[in-house]
């Protein structure tokens, strides 16, 4: 310990940057030598099975305002079902946005309350690069809002606290390349819409209770898109084209695709699940690689309509429930 102890305090902060931020801080007992240098680690976890929520409640409280590094590359925090409240959680988001935080993950298992534990600051941090959010969490978004450095946003299971807020956000995101949202029974939002010119991964997953009264996507920068809705309902819908889409996966069980099938016609890469056909009138002329589930008792239409409609296809991966697995090249 004592050769260890005599090297450069950057060196001890990037060997304990390997260690889980609990061992990290608990070497503070080793010595005087080590008792502040967990405090310059850049990457912070706190939560889940490591920690009692008392115990790490008492540690943010007494020295996460004393972290020493002027910017936090990232900060985790895990929340149970627990005694924790939303203003302690909303001090110590406050604290980590002072630190120019570029990534903020904050993990709730609370889905049956709805959590206001994000301060308003967060929503004009210039630094925030990413920004993960699962559980019930409520998103009250302010008018005033400024997220020029975010580019990849997760929301899982959120709650909003006024319609529209979601778009408002997004609105303000000029650079978000990558979004992941997961609509569940509990939100309240109405209207799905993302207008966002600089986006080019989108994943949207909606559960088999949700229903929406419309959903609205515009990204004309989109390379990739994953969809997976699992109402059967069909929602009211509009895909504006999205001419730089290259790969797709498509899970729905919804009877209606005409729409959705008309603005993915320039992928290369499919993956579709349905039992709807499409229409007449689609050309996939770039499509080359094409995975089908197909979930109908006569599976072999929409095969066929693949076939005919895409003349560059260079390989099929096909399944069906009755029939075995078939590859074509």
């Amino acid at each position: 310990m004592d050769r260890i102890s005599g090297l450069p305090d950057e060196v001890l902060v990037k060997i304990l940057s390997f260690a889980p931020t609990k061992v990290a801080v608990s070497t503070s007992i080793l010595s005087k030598r080590w008792e502040f240098l967990w405090m310059w680690l850049t990457k912070l976890e706190f939560g889940g099975k490591l920690y009692s929520e008392s115990e790490f409640k008492c540690f943010l409280d007494r020295n996460l305002s004393l972290h020493r590094a002027p910017v936090i590359e990232s900060f985790c925090l895990k929340l149970s079902n627990s005694v924790l409240k939303p203003e302690d959680i909303r001090m110590w988001v406050v604290v980590v946005l002072s630190r120019y935080v570029r990534e903020l993950e904050i993990y709730s298992s609370c889905y049956q309350d709805k959590q206001n534990i994000l301060p308003s600051s967060l929503y004009t941090c210039k630094s925030l690069v990413i920004l993960k959010l699962n559980g019930g969490i409520l998103m009250d978004v302010p008018r005033m809002v400024c997220l020029p450095s975010l580019k990849t946003l997760v929301l899982k299971g959120v709650n909003y606290f006024k319609q529209g807020s979601l778009q408002r956000l997004l609105s303000n995101c000029p650079v978000l390349e990558d979004l992941v949202v997961n609509l569940c029974h509990h939100d309240n939002m109405g209207k799905f819409i993302v207008i966002v010119p600089s986006l080019q991964r989108l994943s949207l997953y909606i559960g088999y209770k949700r229903v929406l009264d419309e959903f609205v996507i515009d990204t004309p920068s989109l390379e990739y898109f994953k969809l997976v809705d699992r109402n059967y309902d069909s929602h009211p819908c509009l895909i504006e084209n999205m001419p730089k889409l290259t790969e797709a996966y498509v899970d729905v069980r919804s009877t209606d695709l005409q729409s959705l099938i008309g603005s993915i016609t320039s992928v290369k890469r499919l993956i579709i699940s349905s039992k709807a056909m499409f229409g007449d009138g689609y050309i996939f002329n770039r499509l080359e690689r094409l995975t089908l589930h197909v979930l109908e008792e006569n599976p072999s239409n929409l095969r066929s309509q693949f076939l005919k409609d895409s003349p560059n296809l260079q390989e099929l991966e096909y399944f069906s429930e009755l029939d075995d697995v078939c590859f074509f090249y």
